[in-house]
C-alpha cells in the first residue's frame, strides 16, 4: 500500500502478516479482533472456565480501537461477524455485545468455529461507514429476534448488508427440519425479503456467504441457489461451522450493490455456469479453475470489489498439492492475484481477508507463504478453523479489495517495534 500506516500503542503488537484495520474506499474494514489486551496477553483465560464476558469486552474495544483511530466509531458500523468456540458463550457474548453496540443494530451473523489463538473463544470483525449512520431495514415477512442485531439488514447508500438468515419463517419457527431443500429455500426467501425491503433485488447481489454445520446438503443448497440466482452469479463462499439453534442446517449472509457491475469467471465452464455466449460485463481468465459451485470468482462494483472464497486448484481443476499448505496456499493467492489482475488492480488493493484453514498448526507455514504476496501494511484478515468442501483441500481465502486502495489507504497496526 504508498499507504499510510498508523501504529497505536492501545493495540496488542502483531504476531502475524495482517493490519488490524484499513480505511479505503469510504469504509473501514477491521481484521477479526480477540480478547488481547495491548500487551497481547489473552485476557479471562481461567483454567477450565474461560471468561468469555472479559474477552468479549477486550475483543469489542480493541474493535472501537480500530474503528476510532481510523476516523469511525460504532455507531457507523454496518455489518458484524462473530466467531464463536461454543455455542453454550453465546448468550454471554450477547450480554455483553449490547454494551458496546445499541440500537438500531448492524447487521449481523455469527458462527461456530475454531480460532487459531490458543484459549480464545471469541473473534469478531467488522465494516464501517466512515460518514453516514447506516440504516436498518426491516421486513414483515421476517421474523423478529431477540438478539442485538438489524432484522432484515442495514444499507448505506446504494450497499446493502443483509444479517445471516436462517430458514425461520415469519412466526419465527423452523421450516424444514433434517431436509437441506427445504432449509436452504426458507432461507434464500428471508435474504429475498431483506432485498426487497430495502429496494433490492437478487441480481443486485454481490457476495454471499454460506454455513453448513456438515456437507451431506451442500448439492442441494446448489440445486436451490440456483433457482434465486443467474448467470453473472455472485461471489460466494461456503464453509462448515456450528450455527446458532438446533436443527439448523445452512445460514446465509448477503452483499448487495447498486451500480455498474464488472464480473471475473474462468474460461472454463464451471457448475451452474450454461451460458454458451460471452457476456459484455464478464473478464474472461483462461488461468482461473471453472467454479466449483455456481458462483464468479469476483464481482466489482464502483472501486468496490468482493473476491469469492478461492481455493487451490488450477485451470484444469487439478487441485495443487494435495494436503499441502503451503502449495495450496500459494496457489489459492495466486487465483486471487489473476482475478485483480484482471480487474486492472493488484494485491495492494485487497484489504480484508477471511481465511479458512482446516489445521491450527498449519498458520504459520501458511503466514511464511501469505506474506510473500502483498506490501506491507498487509490486508486486515480474520483467520478460523473451519472445515472445507473438498477432500483434502486445507485452505480457502476470500477477500474484498477497493481499487486505488494500493495508493489511498490507511492501515492501523500495533506498536511500531
Amino acid at each position: 500500500m504508498p499507504r499510510t500506516v498508523i501504529a497505536s500503542d492501545r493495540l496488542p503488537p502483531l504476531r502475524s502478516p495482517l493490519s488490524y484495520g484499513v480505511k479505503a474506499g469510504g469504509w473501514v474494514f477491521t481484521a477479526g479482533m480477540l480478547g488481547l489486551d495491548p500487551a497481547g496477553t489473552l485476557v479471562g483465560t481461567s483454567p477450565g472456565r474461560p471468561d468469555v464476558e472479559a474477552q468479549t469486552r477486550q475483543t469489542l474495544q480493541n474493535l472501537t480501537t480500530v474503528l476510532e483511530t481510523l476516523g469511525a466509531s460504532l455507531d457507523r458500523v454496518a455489518k458484524v461477524k462473530g466467531y464463536i468456540t461454543d455455542f453454550r458463550y453465546f448468550d454471554r457474548y450477547n450480554a455483553t455485545y449490547r454494551d458496546f453496540f445499541k440500537p438500531p443494530y448492524p447487521a449481523r451473523a455469527t458462527v461456530g468455529n475454531g480460532l487459531a489463538r490458543e484459549n480464545a473463544v471469541i473473534e469478531v470483525e467488522a465494516i464501517a461507514a466512515v460518514s453516514g449512520a447506516p440504516r436498518e431495514v426491516r421486513s414483515p415477512k421476517l421474523a423478529e429476534w431477540e438478539l442485538p442485531l438489524a432484522q432484515g439488514g442495514t444499507r448505506v447508500g446504494d450497499v446493502l448488508f443483509v444479517s445471516g438468515h436462517v430458514s425461520r419463517d415469519a412466526k419465527g419457527q423452523l421450516v424444514g427440519r433434517g431436509d437441506m431443500r427445504i432449509q436452504a429455500e426458507q432461507a434464500l426467501d428471508n435474504v429475498g425479503a431483506a432485498l426487497e425491503a430495502a429496494g433490492f433485488s437478487f441480481p443486485d447481489v454481490i457476495k454471499i456467504n454460506g454455513t453448513v454445520p456438515d456437507w451431506y446438503g451442500f448439492s442441494r443448497y446448489n440445486e436451490i441457489f440456483m433457482k434465486y440466482f443467474s448467470e453473472p452469479y455472485a461471489a460466494r463462499a461456503t464453509i462448515q461451522g456450528a450455527l446458532a439453534l438446533e436443527g439448523m442446517l445452512i445460514e446465509i449472509e448477503a452483499l448487495a450493490a447498486r451500480g455498474p457491475k464488472r464480473v471475473v469467471e474462468s474460461e472454463v465452464a464451471g457448475m451452474g455456469h450454461f451460458t454458451l455466449k460471452r457476456r459484455e460485463d464478464t473478464i474472461y481468465v483462461p488461468d482461473l479453475p471453472g467454479a466449483l459451485a455456481p458462483h464468479s470468482h469476483a464481482v466489482q462494483v464502483g472501486d468496490l470489489v468482493y473476491l469469492c472464497g478461492e481455493v487451490g486448484y488450477d485451470a484444469s481443476g487439478r487441485l495443487v498439492g494435495p494436503g499441502d499448505i503451503r502449495a495450496q496456499t500459494r496457489k489459492t493467492l495466486e487465483n486471487l492475484a489473476f482475478c485483480m489482475k484482471a480487474l486492472g488492480g493488484t494485491m495492494d488493493d485487497i484489504v480484508k481477508t477471511n481465511v479458512s484453514i482446516t489445521d491450527y498448526r498449519m498458520v504459520p507455514a501458511f503466514n511464511e507463504e501469505y506474506a510473500a504476496f502483498f506490501t506491507p501494511p498487509y490486508p486486515a484478515r480474520t483467520t478460523v478453523i473451519a472445515g472445507l468442501a473438498q477432500d483434502r483441500m486445507v485452505i480457502e481465502i476470500e477477500a474484498i479489495a477497493v481499487l486505488g486502495a494500493s495508493q489511498t489507504a490507511v492501515a492501523v497496526t500495533g506498536p511500531a517495534a
